[in-house]
């Protein structure tokens, strides 16, 4: 029988643990669904770029304006474009396959610097194309169907309209650049692409009208791009396509941080313009995407990024790797976290019903960084694929803590008969108070006078239901004057008073709460008459001093109580009611401490059991009247 108990006990906590995971499961997957954790989930992915580390792009190759060279050129803003075409001269030389100059070019200068650029420009082409792919800045305007659209800055020089792409990123609430949108829509209408699209373009040989044509052919864009193998270490032979949605947000795939790209300072990039050296054929130029971009602390061009600081032009190398490479960053669909979800809600209901919820909540954490996250590393490193295991852990962390305030509750609310809501809370909470100390209280026994009789003359159910009626006015009683039931024992009801709340007129309440309980016992017998019930009586005694009081128990049962020679004394003192025939009687201690409030009678002294010294004991008669 005490088996079929368990299981059916085991039964219903693990269905009401199951209601409860899969509710909070549901919520916090529809919470991520809105972008409600989105920061959470940013932080998440930036652990496992973290965990990852370092990854190589050979086809990339920085050209860094850096702080030495800008004290070379005096410090000028805008660079001197007779210095910038001197760089796009030697990149052209060396057979860079792309100049992407991560430089604004929206305003006039001198005309000699800026024709010197335009004619740089011009002499870096192929099949008379040029190479270099310059940026512009994009401005959000209005917004059209939900959708914003954006002005772009102009080329200072309209005869020349090279394939240019925009620079713009954008920055996530917490500051950090994160996302790369790879084509937004033009005010005019036109699609605008981003550098990276645009790099990986010209790199396939499209000019700026065939883009332009590819772009805006459909929401559904897709271009034959260049992709790197990066199983294989090299370029594929021919290019594959790049699929994409207009808009498309995706994560940057950083391949490390700061300087982890080749870096070549361009002083002495430069200088070999200068002499006129031949170039080598075997130089880091050849055949690579180069960036030349401003790193100088006056360029202000650095952002915040999940692996540190990072330079613009740096920034924009990790976007085109992210293209080149296939490697964006997709989150996996919503169904895969809730359906993770689901099944850590299905697993931890069933342990719930085998073991106890603090085990269970641990075991639940620790799967996430021993099961989850591993898991998720693999679908990142291997795959691309970013499975996101925040919504699992919320889940499993919100059904603790809702389960946690459930259990309180039912807590609370049991402890709520026989308590006042503070003495519970206390309870509950588990105050350090509670693991023991001394406390001068008041303990309060009574006990059923003609309980024998009254057991031998009636039904059992008869029985039960007067004590259940007797007990429910007594909790009442000893609960509004602020005491604590601590037991009952079979017929007999011990409280205290003063613990675990300390209570300086907890005499007083005790006295007060006896003679409540014995007009409530009257009105009781009234009832129980008109039933054909005998009435009975109950006697109440109130001993006064020093208990220890505190939490004892064992690990699977545990109670708040109070031992010491004040409660023996207290149960004697209520057990000289027969040989004194009152109802209500009290130590001298009790009586010191009512400071002369209730009208007394002295009863005398008598020896009580375990004790030497008679105790001197007071009935209660009532309460004082006014002369």
């Amino acid at each position: 029988m005490r088996i079929v108990e368990v299981l059916k006990r085991r039964k219903r906590r693990c269905c009401k643990s199951l209601v409860l995971a899969l509710s909070v499961s549901l919520l916090t997957s529809l919470a991520s669904s809105m972008g409600y954790l989105e920061a959470f989930e940013a932080k998440a992915l930036d652990l496992l770029l973290w965990a990852r580390g370092r990854i190589q792009s050979p086809e990339i190759v920085l050209v860094h304006i850096d702080d030495q060279a800008f004290r070379n050129l005096e410090e000028k803003q805008p660079l001197p474009r007779s210095y910038l075409a001197s760089l796009i001269e030697v990149l052209a030389k060396s057979g860079a396959k792309v100049i992407a100059m991560d430089i604004e070019f929206k305003v006039k200068t001198d005309p000699q610097e800026d024709a010197l650029l335009l004619r740089a420009m011009q002499s870096a082409s192929e099949n008379g194309i040029t190479k270099v792919v310059p940026v512009f800045v994009i401005r959000p305007v209005r917004e059209e169907d939900g959708r914003v659209l954006y002005s772009r800055t102009a080329f200072f020089s309209p005869d020349l309209t090279p394939l240019a792409g925009f620079a713009n990123a954008p920055i996530d609430p917490d500051g950090f650049v994160r996302q790369l949108p790879v084509a937004v829509r033009g005010a005019d209408g036109r699609v605008l692409p981003s550098l990276a699209l645009a790099v990986l373009a010209r790199y396939a040989g499209y000019d700026n009208a065939r883009l332009d044509a590819a772009l805006n052919q459909a929401e559904e864009i897709s271009l034959l791009l260049p992709e790197w193998d990066k199983f294989a270490g090299r370029l594929r032979p021919q290019p594959t396509p790049l699929s994409f949605q207009l808009d498309n947000i995706w994560k940057i795939n950083f391949t490390g941080a700061q300087g982890s790209f080749t870096a070549i300072p361009s002083d002495p990039v430069a200088f070999l313009a200068k002499q006129d050296f031949p170039v080598a054929a075997d130089n880091p130029f050849r055949g690579k995407i180069v960036l030349v971009g401003a790193t100088f602390g006056d360029s202000r061009d650095f952002f915040p990024t999940p692996q540190g600081l990072m330079s613009g032009v740096e920034i924009h190398a990790n976007i085109i790797h992210t293209l080149l490479s296939r490697s964006q960053i997709l989150p996996a669909h919503r169904f895969v976290a809730l359906w993770l979800s689901l099944l850590f809600a299905l697993v931890i209901s069933l342990l719930l019903s085998l073991f106890r919820p603090v085990t269970v909540t641990i075991l639940g954490l620790l799967a996430i960084p021993l099961v989850l996250i591993p898991l998720s590393y693999l679908a990142f490193a291997r795959l691309g694929l970013w499975v996101d295991f925040v919504t699992p852990l919320l889940a499993i962390w919100l059904g603790g803590l809702v389960g946690d305030l459930l259990e309180r509750k039912h807590l609370r609310r049991s402890l709520g008969q026989y308590v006042d809501r503070e003495v519970a809370d206390q309870i509950v909470h588990q105050d350090e108070s509670l693991s023991g100390r001394r406390l001068n209280v008041s303990v309060f026994f009574t006990d059923i006078r003609n309980y024998t009789t009254l057991c031998e003359g009636s039904p059992p159910e008869r029985v039960v239901g007067i004590l259940n009626e007797l007990f429910e006015m007594m909790a009442g009683a000893i609960s509004s004057h602020h005491g604590m039931i601590s037991d009952f024992i079979g017929d007999a009801v011990m409280a205290v008073f003063g613990a675990p709340k300390t209570n300086p007129r907890h005499a007083r309440d005790a006295v007060e709460t006896a003679l409540e309980v014995q007009a409530g016992l009257m009105r009781l017998n009234e009832k129980w008459q008109s039933r054909g019930y005998q009435p009975i009586r109950i006697g109440v005694g109130i001993h006064t001093g020093e208990v220890v009081a505190g939490i004892v128990g064992s690990e699977g049962r545990k109670k708040f109580a109070c031992t010491g020679d004040t409660v023996n004394t207290g149960s004697r003192v209520e057990g000289l009611n027969k040989e004194f025939s009152t109802d209500i009687l009290i130590s001298r201690e009790t009586l010191e401490s009512i400071d002369g409030e209730f009208a007394v009678r002295a009863c005398g002294q008598a020896r009580v059991k375990g004790r030497d010294k008679p105790v001197e004991v007071f009935e209660v008669l009532g309460r004082k009247t006014a002369p």
